[in-house]
């Protein structure tokens, strides 16, 4: 099981680094502001493994459920919500209206069915239930943003960009909620199953941003 855990994360490495690669190489030459986005978010996601790999060795500890490092994934979810929200054009205040509502009911949904279990089970308290808890509300956000996007555009290439988008913040949610899940009502995780949804996430990318050709730029 080890094996299986550490090869899904090698992979997930790779996949992240050539998800990164591209995402430059599509900033420097196409549009910098959608690429430009995604390449930051990217980056983000990449800084937070580091320094979370970087605490782990450094201390010999675990790093806690919430911490400063957080702040590099909740930044990874701000960048991807610009891009969505900004491009091609600016969603309106009722796709916004949306997003809140989403997360609204995400939030509400995480603190009924977790956070007395967590407790039971775990101890701890709010706080660092919150470091696992905010992610599946982050999620629900960013995939409502993502489907109204979709509903947004007409134009094939970026109908086509959009939903394969939406398909990656599905997957990194689910991953998100499974590892919630596991966390809460499981005091054994082998962690396989959210690594594959993770992988996912970026392979979704990789398959997006190839097919925007020199020809079909992504214009802001």
């Amino acid at each position: 099981m080890d094996l299986i855990l550490q090869t899904l994360q090698a992979i997930g490495y790779i996949t992240l680094l050539l998800v990164l690669t591209l995402l430059w190489y599509k900033t420097f030459h196409q549009s910098k502001q959608m690429w430009g986005w995604l390449a930051v978010a990217w980056t983000m996601n990449l800084l937070g493994n580091i320094a979370w790999v970087f605490h782990d060795l450094v201390t010999g500890t675990m790093l806690d459920t919430f911490s400063a490092v957080d702040l590099f994934f909740v930044l990874r979810y701000v960048l991807i919500g610009f891009a969505l929200w900004l491009h091609p054009i600016s969603l309106s205040r009722r796709d916004g209206v949306w997003i809140g509502a989403a997360v609204f009911v995400a939030n509400a949904m995480v603190w009924t069915i977790y956070f007395n279990p967590a407790m039971e089970l775990r101890g701890g308290d709010w706080v660092g239930f919150l470091g696992l808890a905010m992610y599946p509300v982050l999620d629900a956000g960013i995939i409502m943003l993502a489907w109204r996007r979709i509903r947004s555009v007409s134009e094939a290439v970026w109908r086509r960009q959009s939903i394969l988008l939406f398909f990656s913040m599905v997957s990194y949610g689910i991953a998100n909620t499974i590892n919630l899940t596991e966390y809460v009502f499981s005091l054994t995780s082998n962690g396989i199953l959210q690594n594959v949804f993770w992988i996912l996430t970026d392979v979704f990318v990789l398959v997006m941003a190839p097919n925007t050709s020199s020809g079909q730029k992504i214009q802001s």
